[in-house]
Protein backbone atom coordinates (compact mmCIF):
# COMPACT_ATOMS: atom_id res chain seq x y z
CA UNK A 1 0.00 0.00 0.00
CA UNK A 2 1.33 3.23 -0.82
CA UNK A 3 2.27 5.43 2.12
CA UNK A 4 1.49 9.59 2.36
CA UNK A 5 4.17 11.98 2.04
CA UNK A 6 5.36 13.65 5.23
CA UNK A 7 3.54 16.86 4.74
CA UNK A 8 0.08 15.15 3.86
CA UNK A 9 -1.53 16.78 6.86
CA UNK A 10 -0.55 19.90 6.01
CA UNK A 11 -1.67 20.62 2.78
CA UNK A 12 -5.01 22.72 4.24
CA UNK A 13 -8.30 23.45 1.58
CA UNK A 14 -11.40 24.89 3.37
CA UNK A 15 -10.03 24.75 6.78
CA UNK A 16 -9.03 20.47 6.64
CA UNK A 17 -6.18 19.37 6.06
CA UNK A 18 -7.25 15.99 5.18
CA UNK A 19 -9.78 17.29 2.49
CA UNK A 20 -6.66 19.09 0.57
CA UNK A 21 -4.17 15.78 0.92
CA UNK A 22 -6.80 14.18 -0.56
CA UNK A 23 -7.69 16.21 -3.27
CA UNK A 24 -4.28 16.41 -4.17
CA UNK A 25 -3.29 12.93 -4.23
CA UNK A 26 -6.83 11.96 -6.58
CA UNK A 27 -5.66 14.72 -8.53
CA UNK A 28 -2.74 13.22 -9.09
CA UNK A 29 -4.23 10.20 -10.25
CA UNK A 30 -6.62 11.45 -12.38
CA UNK A 31 -4.94 14.62 -14.29
CA UNK A 32 -2.57 13.34 -17.42
CA UNK A 33 -2.95 10.06 -17.18
CA UNK A 34 -3.43 8.31 -20.57
CA UNK A 35 -5.95 6.02 -18.65
CA UNK A 36 -8.47 8.50 -18.44
CA UNK A 37 -10.15 10.80 -21.00
CA UNK A 38 -9.81 14.52 -21.17
CA UNK A 39 -14.27 14.28 -19.79
CA UNK A 40 -13.04 11.82 -16.92
CA UNK A 41 -10.71 14.01 -16.07
CA UNK A 42 -13.08 17.10 -15.86
CA UNK A 43 -15.57 14.94 -14.39
CA UNK A 44 -13.03 13.91 -11.74
CA UNK A 45 -12.21 16.94 -10.77
CA UNK A 46 -15.06 18.36 -10.00
CA UNK A 47 -15.97 15.58 -7.84
CA UNK A 48 -12.87 15.45 -6.00
CA UNK A 49 -13.65 19.28 -5.16
CA UNK A 50 -17.51 19.41 -4.69
CA UNK A 51 -16.61 16.03 -2.61
CA UNK A 52 -16.58 17.26 1.57
CA UNK A 53 -16.59 13.39 2.65
CA UNK A 54 -13.06 12.26 4.06
CA UNK A 55 -13.89 8.73 3.99
CA UNK A 56 -15.57 8.63 0.75
CA UNK A 57 -12.30 10.87 -0.79
CA UNK A 58 -9.93 8.02 0.64
CA UNK A 59 -12.32 5.18 -0.37
CA UNK A 60 -11.69 6.74 -3.73
CA UNK A 61 -7.81 7.14 -3.64
CA UNK A 62 -7.66 3.71 -2.75
CA UNK A 63 -9.62 1.99 -5.38
CA UNK A 64 -7.84 4.12 -8.32
CA UNK A 65 -4.74 3.60 -6.83
CA UNK A 66 -5.46 -0.06 -7.23
CA UNK A 67 -6.80 -0.17 -10.19
CA UNK A 68 -4.04 1.88 -12.19
CA UNK A 69 -1.50 -0.30 -9.93
CA UNK A 70 -3.35 -3.63 -11.44
CA UNK A 71 -3.32 -1.59 -15.06
CA UNK A 72 0.22 -0.64 -15.12
CA UNK A 73 2.06 -2.90 -12.08
CA UNK A 74 5.58 -1.21 -12.90
CA UNK A 75 3.91 1.56 -11.44
CA UNK A 76 4.28 3.67 -14.19
CA UNK A 77 1.68 5.96 -13.24
CA UNK A 78 1.64 5.77 -9.38
CA UNK A 79 0.54 8.89 -7.53
CA UNK A 80 4.06 8.58 -6.33
CA UNK A 81 5.11 9.86 -9.44
CA UNK A 82 2.33 11.97 -10.13
CA UNK A 83 2.34 13.65 -6.67
CA UNK A 84 3.81 17.21 -7.64
CA UNK A 85 0.99 17.70 -9.47
CA UNK A 86 -0.88 20.91 -8.68
CA UNK A 87 -4.52 21.48 -9.61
Amino acid sequence: MQTLPQNYMETHVAGHPVLGGLRHALSAVFFGNPLFSPQEQLLANHYIHECEDVRQLTRWLRKMTAAINHQHPTGRYSTHLMAGHVV
